[in-house]
């Protein structure tokens, strides 16, 4: 996949983001705020994790696809958990 492909992909992925955060703002705005904090930790995230790939040499073989580790995503958990929270309290 071109780089360029892969910013299309993002682009669109953050453009199908946004529509929910607005959605929230006008028919649960209490929940607006930890759904945005959820989308901003996972946007910080993965682009720390999408920077790291583009460092790394190109892959080879099909068993390099499958990284040695999982990626950490302690911030974006902890923004989910409490996202959750507020939609429960909030039906």
């Amino acid at each position: 996949m071109s780089r360029l492909r892969s910013t299309d992909q993002v682009g669109s992925l953050l453009a199908r983001m946004a529509f929910p955060r607005a959605w929230l703002q006008i028919e649960a705005s209490a929940v607006a705020e930890p759904y945005a904090a959820l989308v901003s930790a996972a946007r910080s995230e993965a682009g720390m994790h999408m920077s790291e790939a583009w460092r790394q040499p190109p892959i080879q073989s099909d068993d390099g696809m499958n990284p040695e580790q999982a990626y950490a995503r302690d911030r974006s958990a902890a923004a989910r958990a409490l996202c959750i929270e507020a939609v429960k309290s909030n039906l």
